[in-house]
């Protein structure tokens, strides 16, 4: 129900200046909201930056009763909470933070309190406390953030998110506003099916970022290249692993950077303090995972560096939409090599295991257990990923994603979470070797951890006593003595895993010859396949603008170039290429690092004959444009 049947605009703006200080609404703000306040269904696609949080934040205000927002980001929630709490603005968050008696209090508070907010992980929705609060709160509507979680051809699908159109049925008169910042037009169309819509509802705003310069660097080494690319401002690098973050700030502190590291592995507090930290200028760069940046609204960052190959385009424009929002000019770099495509594609084959591994894995399990086929009891069972993977020679990995099929289709249900036993080195080096010296018993299984495990010496890490014990030749009950005694004598720190995984099985074991891959699991992996070419289409492409790509990936048509990316400004062409422009991409490559003749010719192979290329490399040689060094690597003459 509406305050008033049409909320003017001098209202809308009087609360727009009252809690945001602003005096105008952003593109396409305005109209969202309308839709909102008229209890219409409506997917909202906003460019990150683009002000997603005040389209659903000003009508929870307008409207009676509760604005129950779907979120599936806890920092993001706390930190939203925070503000609006600053404001005067009545919000609360339940997630997995909370304990029972607080969630409890939290739910009267909507039921019978003021609270304008309520920002909810999609997990909550199924519980049984929520459900029986959720008849008697008064809701004003529903905001899904981060909406194209619901989609399977989505970016980052989540099966938590299926849950939210149930809500509907539970209350037919509650609408809902889906916002996202990318999403295809499959996913467009899956978001609004899956929260049913009853007609389509879209509201949306260009994908282009025009003050954002997008480049593509082939690298050789790229600590050199990260380097000469970065600016001692503020930036953000993404990379795949979390060691990965640790190595490269690492890296950049010892040439003089200020930087640090986030990741999902790190505790909650101390992620909240480097985020903190990063906000208020302390230091320059942020190398993370890509569990760093949602929510983050950071207006100057300049720069963002993609270290490591994005999984998809959605991806890539999210978090290099990170840069730029005051609207100054700013730069988004990937650096590749060939072995970053390599990685990519190897990532889906163990992602999407083929049905022969997960036979080899199933089989493993139920050999291990001793589980007849046909046989069928409630008895919980524990699997330990390292004993099945070293008994089948798969990685970890492997076993894993295996062991999620069986799990997801059904053969098995999971009732724990699985945890990894973690060591760490106390002793300081020196020490440690007159340890060694003294107690030669651990010479070797030292050497094993240090040279297994990079970062051991410097934090606590995930280890597996199997792998230990198959480099030591040794079984395991002689590893868990060893590194017991290692702990007692304060030479190591080491938390055995406190779980295994605790499984059940769904169904009478079936035989492992009519194990089947489900169509749903080939059609993910296929939208898989499809979405990585899309991207390595992108970064290998020499001709097409950056821009226009991207655009035409979100169903933007009839776009003109930027003329600011790389392959605009370098304007080389499918065929035919002046000279001039075989030149200036020949520097562009060399501006970053030398690079052997081979190395270029590889990067325009497909736009120039290698007699005609050789030609023109001869001559920027002779004319001593460039030169070769004692490596046989060639670069620029300054």
């Amino acid at each position: 129900m509406l305050i008033k049947d049409n909320i003017d605009n001098e209202r809308k703006l009087e609360l727009l200046q009252k809690y945001w200080g602003f005096n105008s609404f952003r593109p396409l703000q305005n109209e969202i909201i309308d839709h909102v306040l008229q209890k219409k269904d409506i997917l909202t696609l906003l460019p990150t930056g683009g002000g997603k949080s005040l389209c659903y934040q000003l009508p929870a205000i307008l409207m009676q009763g509760t604005c129950l927002v779907i979120s599936p980001l806890i920092a993001l929630m706390q930190e939203q909470v925070e503000i609006l709490l600053k404001k005067g603005i009545n919000a609360a968050y339940i997630n997995s933070s909370l304990n029972y008696k607080d969630i409890d209090r939290i739910l009267d508070n909507v039921i019978y309190g003021n609270v304008k907010i309520l920002y909810l992980s999609p997990e909550r929705l199924q519980t049984e406390l929520f459900q029986k609060r959720f008849l008697k709160m008064n809701l004003s509507f529903v905001a899904v953030d981060e909406a194209h979680c619901i989609s399977e051809w989505g970016n980052d699908f989540r099966p938590e998110y299926k849950n939210i159109a149930k809500l509907k049925a539970l209350n037919p008169d509650l609408s809902f506003i889906a916002l996202t910042a990318t999403a295809t037009l499959e996913v467009i169309k899956d978001i609004e099916e899956q929260l049913l819509f009853k007609k389509s509802n879209i509201l949306k705003k260009s994908f282009k970022r025009e003050n954002i310069k997008y480049s593509i660097l082939d690298s050789v080494n790229k600590e050199k290249v990260l380097l000469k690319t970065l600016k001692k401002e503020c930036s953000i690098i993404y990379t795949r692993s979390r060691i990965k973050t640790e190595e490269i700030s690492k890296f950049l502190n010892k040439n003089e950077f200020k930087s640090d590291f986030y990741h999902a592995g790190l505790e909650f507090k101390e992620r909240e303090r480097k985020q903190k930290q990063w906000l208020n200028n302390e230091f320059d760069v942020m190398i993370a995972t890509n569990a760093f940046g949602m929510g983050i609204d950071k207006p100057d960052v300049r720069t963002v560096i993609h270290y490591e190959l994005p999984e998809t385009l959605e991806s890539f424009y999210q978090e290099s939409g990170r840069a730029g929002r005051d609207g100054d000019m700013s730069y988004s770099f990937i650096l590749k090599n060939n072995k970053d495509i390599e990685n990519l594609n190897s990532r889906i084959n163990i992602n999407f295991p083929n049905i022969e591994a997960i036979k080899v894995v199933f089989q493993s399990i139920v050999n291990n257990l001793q589980i007849a086929v046909g046989y069928y009891s409630d008895e919980n069972y524990e699997v330990d990923i390292d004993i099945i993977s070293n008994n089948i020679n798969f990685s970890r990995s492997k076993t894993f994603y295996c062991i999620k099929y069986l799990l997801n289709q059904g053969y098995l249900s999971q009732v724990n979470d699985y945890q990894y036993s973690m060591v760490g080195i106390k002793m300081p080096i020196a020490r440690l070797n007159q340890f060694v010296n003294s107690y030669k018993k651990f010479e070797e299984i030292i050497d094993v951890l240090i040279r297994s495990y990079s970062l051991i010496n410097e934090k606590t890490v995930r280890i597996s006593e199997n792998i230990i014990s198959k480099r030591l030749n040794i079984n395991k009950t002689e590893t868990l003595d060893l590194l017991n005694q290692l702990d007692k004598q304060n030479v190591i720190n080491y938390k055995p895993k406190k779980s295994i995984y605790n499984i059940s099985f769904l169904i009478p074991r079936p035989n492992i010859k009519n194990l089947k891959l489900a169509s749903d699991y080939l059609n993910f992996k296929e939208n898989k396949i499809k979405k990585t070419n899309e991207l390595i289409n992108y970064i290998n492409h020499k001709t097409e603008c950056r821009n226009i790509t991207i655009l035409n990936y979100f169903g933007e048509e009839n776009i003109s170039k930027c003329n600011n990316c790389d392959n605009c400004e370098l304007g080389l062409s499918v065929k035919n290429n002046p000279e001039n422009i075989i030149k200036k991409a020949i520097f562009f490559l060399l501006h970053y690092e030398d690079k052997s003749p081979n190395f270029i010719y590889s990067q325009f192979s497909e736009i120039i004959e290698k007699d005609r290329f050789n030609s023109i490399l001869k001559k920027m040689i002779e004319e001593e444009l460039i030169l070769r060094n004692s490596q046989n690597l060639l670069f620029i003459n300054s």
